[in-house]
């Protein structure tokens, strides 16, 4: 018909009445800025410690870094919980803030444009479904009984879609086709809160955690050891009986 969707995508790849299925781009996947933000939140924690220190040894430490005596994990986790990024700042790790803010503002963003989107096509679907009505001679719900008013969301979703708005009224893209975008976009918005939440509790335990390391003791004592080693002929395992090697570690205290 005119005015439809053209063709452009595979098969398998298509919607009801061989319309192209929607698809959204890359920056919008909430899936691939989780990615991006929990590998951003695993550089916020890099324990380089290992041995605690008694209360006398750690204020002595503390003193030392220039901090006051009565610095402590508590403390920068409340701040943290108050302020995204205080904890940080508490702790003077402030090369921590830009991941902080920008995993927070890359998910605040993907909430706002999914959310967005979800709105959209939730209005075009009623659109889309009043039309429907309208065609078939049938009487309209009150409950989309403004649907005429959504004429412009509906053009927008099938601009999206790479269709025409030359004839909306023969329905390039169907209810049922929008009603699957707006549940697809519905469930990235909620996906996008949760992956807040979760990012905004690891700034928390970055915080807590950093604090703790603050006074942990790196001495020369401290040492790693890593070399190749070799098995004998003799000693070797497998079908094979060729030589083992392997690498051996060794952690001095």
């Amino acid at each position: 018909m005119d005015g439809a969707v053209p063709d452009r995508t595979p098969r398998a790849a298509q919607g009801r009445g061989g319309l192209p299925a929607m698809s959204c781009d890359v920056m919008c996947d909430p899936r691939a800025l989780l990615l991006v933000v929990v590998a951003a939140a695993g550089l916020l924690a890099a324990p380089t410690t290992v041995q605690a220190q008694p209360d006398s040894v750690r204020t002595e430490i503390l003193e030392e870094r220039g901090f006051s005596p009565e610095h402590s994990p508590r403390r920068a986790l409340w701040r943290a919980a108050a302020v995204p990024g205080w904890g940080q700042v508490y702790n003077r790790q402030y090369y921590k803030l830009p991941f902080v803010y920008g995993g927070l503002a890359a998910l605040g963003y993907a909430i706002y444009r999914m959310n967005r989107s979800y709105g959209l096509h939730r209005r075009g679907a009623i659109f889309a479904q009043g039309q429907r009505l309208t065609n078939q001679g049938q009487d309209i719900p009150s409950v989309i009984s403004d649907w005429a008013s959504y004429e412009g969301d509906y053009a927008e979703a099938v601009r999206r879609a790479g269709g025409s708005t030359d004839n909306l009224a023969d329905l390039p893209l169907s209810p049922s086709q929008l009603r699957q975008q707006r549940d697809k976009f519905r469930r990235w918005r909620d996906l996008s809160i949760v992956g807040t939440g979760l990012f905004y509790a690891l700034t928390l335990v970055d915080a807590y955690v950093s604090a703790h390391l603050l006074t942990f003791d790196v001495g020369g004592d401290l040492a790693l050891d890593v070399r190749p080693t070799g098995a004998p002929p003799y000693a070797a395992s497998g079908p094979s009986g060729g030589a083992g090697t392997g690498v051996q570690l060794r952690v001095r205290f």
